[in-house]
């Protein structure tokens, strides 16, 4: 299965920080902040590929040594600004629409120690019901304006699917990224080979 993945080398799609070129940022329909003071920024994979994917699975039993093609969870680590910045959404590119009415996800934000997911940076993990009319070309976005999260650091964006499912969801991917994974509650964080990740992203509003 190895070299079906490196066949997906050309098709790689590799995520650019995105900064949005207005003179002001709209975050609300009725407060506005100046570009001067802050600029938003796209990190972590954005790419809408249809060549390579990765897949949730609420339940799944993989050994340790195969290629997770879908797994029960997902921590991508996001390098994020050192200077202070506010949680705007998380954008989840799937590969196509959702062929269930709705699924739920859990979604969680934590430190990063030694390369490894650790304390939540939240008061407690979000609990999201996506559906289908939620997808805007296949791209769910969590608003988490009004939540006011701030955060100063690298981080991880954790995603497990709670949802029974017959066929696994699966998302755009990228590879020769950084993505951990997990097939069970209790094994400990693995590296996807070839660094294959899902295409789930953060803005951030960030002090200039």
């Amino acid at each position: 299965m190895t070299k079906i993945y490196f066949l997906f080398l050309c098709f790689i799609t590799f995520a650019n920080a995105q900064d949005y070129k207005k003179d002001t940022i709209e975050l609300h329909e009725t407060i506005l902040y100046d570009k001067s003071k802050f600029r938003l920024k796209r990190v972590g994979s954005d790419t809408k590929t249809k060549s390579i994917l990765i897949g949730l699975t609420a339940d799944i039993n993989f050994s340790k040594d195969s290629l997770p093609k879908f797994t029960k969870e997902f921590a991508i680590p996001i390098n994020a600004p050192k200077k202070e910045f506010t949680f705007q959404r998380i954008n989840f590119n799937f590969s196509n629409s959702l062929k269930l009415d709705s699924i739920l996800l859990k979604v969680d934000l934590t430190a990063m120690n030694n390369g490894k997911p650790a304390q939540s940076i939240l008061e407690k993990p979000f609990e999201v019901v996506v559906k289908k009319e939620y997808q805007q070309n296949d791209v769910f976005s969590m608003d988490l304006r009004d939540l006011n999260i701030k955060y100063q650091d690298d981080f991880f964006i954790k995603v497990e699917l709670l949802t029974e499912v017959e066929k696994p969801i699966y998302f755009s991917g990228a590879l020769l990224a950084k993505c951990l994974y997990k097939t069970t509650d209790s094994d400990v964080w693995m590296k996807t080979p070839l660094g294959i990740t899902p295409a789930i992203n953060a803005d951030l509003l960030i002090k200039r």
